[in-house]
């Protein structure tokens, strides 16, 4: 649903003062430079789709393993050119990508002056099917938006209060879909991916969305056509059945979900609450991503699967602060989106000339590239979720799963507890996880930059 701040932001001018030029630190690549940007790091994401992963083109991108090939880019380009703020063209747009962390975080952190997160590219995808999304919201909108985002969605709290109903929830249809597995015990992402958009409907809208596979058919349609950003146009009449049957959840406002909480919370006249909830169903799409990933970890890994059962099994299991403050179980979580970050890039536009980018140019912060960077992380191409247990996984070296910054995800901890609460439910019904077929990482070599998490497989036999 992706705030510290990396550097002290100078003082507003005066009224009616007229702003100092910034003076650039920005270089500019040369033109061959450009174009292998475009065709290792801009077009394999594009294909393998920034807001619905098309599964044939991200299973290609994994064979030929696209994100390693794009870091390893980057890392050149920043020995060429230095760390500071490079200027690239991507098709026909001026594009600076920050290729040094203390850079990445200062954009981050002055978010929304200069750097608006309400994207050219950004609104073009995200018009298709939540318009009025905080995420591209800009100017005097956007205060209101982030506080009612803020209050249903319990930001500054590691549990929200309707956490021990989303637990049940969760154990629930995890337990369903244990029982459900074939005889051979396989687990598949389609069959868990249903399982966890079960849980999401019934999360963001009650018991009444549980069966509502056509609002969430309806949305990935949106979702596909918001891959093509300006390229498809925007088909009005599914928007409109999708909304029409998104407001009949919400006007039910059902205890015990968001939708009561949304309900039940003041906003502006500018907020179109409603308007905020398709980020959520798609935010959660990506967490349901983040949860099988680690499931996939924890199979090649038993000892942090052991570890995590382990710290578990002597606590409440009814208590939802239990999985609130699982350090080692939540730090898998977090080391799975380190690994494969489900937001592949983030987006800002400078709406002036500053040193880090010059006034009209798009600012992409690739999140691999700085979670897999081998120069600054001793770490960097293996599974070390004690990373985020000693400071070594700290946000300051660009890792930001959730952004950082006053734009982070203000579903950052609704979104961890979820998965974490998933990943604990499967733990508790299987006797033992195992990767099967093709689903092999080799503890030995460095792992994958990019993973195609639908054709994950792993043995889960029920426990007891």
């Amino acid at each position: 649903m992706a705030h510290d701040q990396a550097h002290a932001q100078a003082p507003a001018p005066a009224v009616g003062r007229p702003r100092p030029a910034a003076a650039t630190r920005v270089r500019r690549a040369s033109v061959l430079d450009s174009a292998r940007v475009c065709a290792h790091v801009f077009a394999p994401m594009i294909a393998q789709g920034v807001v619905l992963r098309r599964p044939r083109l991200l299973g290609l991108a994994a064979r030929r393993d696209s994100a390693r090939r794009a870091n390893a880019l980057l890392a050149d380009l920043r020995r060429t050119y230095g760390a500071g703020p490079l200027a690239v063209s991507v098709f026909g747009r001026l594009v600076v990508l920050p290729l040094c962390a203390a850079d990445a975080r200062a954009v981050l952190g002055r978010t929304p002056d200069p750097f608006t997160p309400a994207n050219r590219e950004k609104r073009a995808a995200l018009d298709h099917f939540e318009p009025h999304a905080l995420l591209v919201t800009p100017g005097p909108e956007r205060p209101g938006r982030r506080r009612f985002n803020e209050a249903v969605l319990g930001t500054p709290h590691g549990a929200h209060h309707l956490a021990g109903t989303f637990l049940d929830v969760v154990r629930e249809e995890i337990a369903t879909m244990s029982s459900q597995l074939a005889a051979d015990s396989v687990l598949e992402w389609p069959t868990f991916h249903a399982a966890f958009s079960r849980i999401v409907r019934r999360i963001v809208l009650g018991d009444g969305a549980a069966g509502d596979r056509a609002l969430t058919k309806q949305l990935d349609a949106l979702r596909a056509d918001a891959n093509w950003a300006f390229a498809h146009r925007r088909r009005t009449g599914i928007h409109d059945r999708f909304t029409a049957r998104l407001r009949t959840h919400l006007d039910r406002a059902e205890p015990g979900c968001l939708a009561a909480v949304v309900a039940h919370t003041d906003h502006d006249d500018d907020t179109d609450p409603a308007g905020q909830v398709p980020h959520w169903l798609f935010a959660y799409d990506a967490a349901a991503i983040a949860a099988f990933n680690t499931l996939t970890l924890l199979a090649a890994h038993p000892e942090a699967a052991a570890q995590a059962r382990e710290d578990l099994i002597h606590r409440d299991p009814a208590d939802p602060h239990v999985l609130a403050t699982a350090q080692h179980l939540r730090a898998c979580v977090q080391e799975s989106l380190r690994l494969w970050p489900t937001t592949l890039v983030i987006l800002r536009d400078a709406e002036r000339a500053d040193q880090l980018a010059p006034d009209g140019a798009a600012v992409a912060v690739i999140s691999s590239f700085f979670h897999r960077d081998r120069e600054t992380l001793d770490f960097a191409d293996r599974f070390a979720p004690a990373a985020w247990l000693d400071g070594r996984a700290d946000p300051a070296r660009g890792i930001v799963p959730f952004s950082a910054g006053p734009a982070a995800c203000p579903g950052r901890n609704l979104v961890l507890f979820t998965v974490t609460a998933v990943v604990d439910a499967v733990l508790r019904e299987t006797a033992a996880l195992r990767p099967t077929g093709r689903t092999v990482l080799d503890r030995d070599r460095s792992l994958p930059h990019t993973l195609d998490h639908t054709a994950t497989r792993l043995l889960a036999p029920p426990a007891g």
